[in-house]
């Protein structure tokens, strides 16, 4: 549960072509697990040939490293991940000041120095052996998987369709139940909800008959979980206007006024809070972009109205 918040992460093995798409954590107990997987397909971790990353978040890279130490496997990721990559740095206390100020919990302040060390983003360093990109086709061994780049929960994510079977990887793009996380850092100049919502209507009407995603089970009915998906982000955004009337707020003030299925505002721990004002802040930049609400920046805190 430490480095992953769902408490497990899928990845999946096409035997035949002896491909892992996903890793899952770098702990003890995921590679075991991985290895007692394999032993049941008749294949050891010396086996796989290649590794194919969804995208770079540490639930899903964690054990490359391991499968690289004992195979000659290749590692594919979208070709975007390699910006992904070089941009990666470990944020310093300053950031985290600056970031917190503009959200508007300056209130934060005095707590941040107990909290930055486990708000650092350690990353698990990786190299990419091989770039694919949108629409590619790849076939290994009598199994053809097409890549589709849909950028929203993390700019390099792809899904993978295997047109033959009718089945469709999913990644973290498409959950049965729960809505993937799709934040903004106020350091990063981009539309992930915008994305996020593109990349939904990218994938509409393909003929998946069964999605295998990387967190919580296999599930029909593709088309009609992205209207679901659909809809929880046009209520989101209905619920940030209603929330601003008149006023003028920050993003953290915005946060606090709306609801979370995980558990309310004051009950946050304050990672969550962070967590969930990114998120806010998604939304928020997405409502601008599209001229439905404005944004202010004043005394180094971004205020929003409509």
């Amino acid at each position: 549960m430490e480095f992953n918040p769902l408490g497990y992460t899928f990845s999946y093995l096409l035997t035949d072509a002896a491909t892992l798409i996903d890793t899952g954590v770098g702990t003890e107990g995921a590679r075991l697990a991985l290895e007692a997987e394999l032993r049941k397909a008749g294949l050891k971790g010396s086996d796989i040939k290649r590794v194919i990353l969804t995208h770079l978040h540490r639930d899903h890279v964690g054990l490359v490293g391991y499968i690289k130490s004992i195979s000659n496997a290749e590692v594919y990721a979208h070709e975007i991940a390699l910006g992904v990559l070089r941009g990666r740095m470990t944020r310093s206390r300053e950031m985290f000041r600056e970031e917190i100020n503009l959200l508007g919990g300056s209130e934060f302040f005095n707590i941040l120095k107990g909290f930055i060390p486990r708000l650092s983003r350690r990353y698990i360093n990786l190299n990419i052996d091989r770039t694919v990109a949108d629409g590619e086709s790849l076939e290994f061994n009598g199994t053809a998987l097409r890549t589709i780049w849909t950028p929203g929960h993390a700019p390099e994510h792809i899904c993978l369709y295997d047109d033959e079977r009718r089945a469709l990887f999913s990644g973290d793009h498409i959950l049965p139940r729960i809505t993937p996380h799709v934040s903004l850092h106020t350091r990063n100049i981009a539309d992930p909800l915008g994305d996020y919502l593109n990349s939904l209507e990218k994938m509409r009407g393909l003929p998946a008959d069964t999605v295998f995603p990387a967190h919580e089970w296999i599930f029909k009915d593709l088309d009609e979980r992205i209207k679901e998906l659909k809809y929880h982000h046009r209520i989101r955004c209905g619920e940030i206007k209603r929330v601003l009337g008149e006023d003028e707020m920050t993003v953290f003030q915005i946060s606090a006024r709306i609801s979370w299925n995980s558990q309310p505002w004051p009950l946050m721990s304050f990672r969550t809070r962070i967590m969930a004002a990114a998120e806010t802040l998604a939304h928020l930049v997405y409502l601008r972009n599209r001229g439905e609400i404005t944004e202010r920046l004043r005394n180094g805190t971004l205020y929003y109205n409509l």
